[in-house]
């Protein structure tokens, strides 16, 4: 069985060769992207103390995992069914709410999002695979070949347990109010700046206003003296 070391390793979707990468715009959520050796995408992160791995801030149960749009994948506990990863001390698995998709293994020690078929070699119980689908980053991918195990055994997936679909869909919620109350917020910061510009400009504006005033008046005053003083014709 491949022996796993704390450290930082990348996940790859050999398929499409494509990494995980956490975006430098938005550093709670995770995409895909093209393989390349950047920190952004060493986003799996192993450590024997703690289990946590493939996390931007936590891997706590039913915590979420960005994988672009509109696919969100989530953290489940380990089931009396099987796995589909196993790390450290601490068992996961990977299910994506598009029925026919998974975060599966492939024999090259790469991560490809494989079908349910695919997936389901990993709920054998064979030790071996418990660790398979994993590579320090660095290392060469596999091979878009070896992606595919069609003799695997078919068995029903665990289902999903509504209660964390709904608290996703909650989180998920949560997120985007959270993001329209901040462009909100951003608004009404630029409105209350362009009233304070306006209120800037109509005082401004009754300054010169009143300072015309007052000039005119010094020269009526001037107009009206002028005329009373006698005539220097004589």
């Amino acid at each position: 069985m491949l022996s796993l070391e704390p450290g930082t390793y990348r996940i790859i979707n050999i398929a499409r060769k494509k990494a995980l990468r956490v975006p430098d715009e938005s550093t709670n959520t995770i995409t895909s992207w093209q393989v390349q050796d950047e920190p952004n995408q060493k986003v799996c992160r192993v450590n024997c103390g703690h289990g946590k791995y493939l996390s931007v801030h936590n891997t706590q149960c039913n915590s979420q995992v960005y994988h672009g749009s509109p696919t969100t994948w989530k953290i489940i506990p380990r089931t009396s069914s099987g796995y589909l990863y196993v790390i450290c001390y601490y068992c996961y698995y990977f299910a994506s709410y598009v029925p026919s998709t998974f975060i599966g293994f492939n024999s090259k020690l790469s991560i490809a999002c494989l079908t349910c078929t695919i997936a389901e070699r990993c709920e054998t119980g064979d030790e071996s695979k418990e660790t398979e689908g994993i590579i320090p980053s660095g290392q060469p991918e596999g091979d878009d070949s070896t992606s595919r195990d069609e003799s695997v055994t078919k068995k029903p997936l665990p289902a999903l347990d509504p209660i964390a679909i709904r608290d996703i869909q909650i989180a998920q919620q949560a997120r985007r109010i959270q993001l329209l109350e901040a462009q909100l917020s951003q608004r009404d910061q630029e409105i209350e700046r362009l009233h304070d510009e306006v209120a800037v400009l109509k005082s401004q504006e009754s300054s010169q206003v009143s300072a015309l005033h007052e000039r005119t008046m010094e020269l009526e005053k001037l107009v009206e003296k002028e005329s009373k003083r006698p005539n220097n014709a004589a």
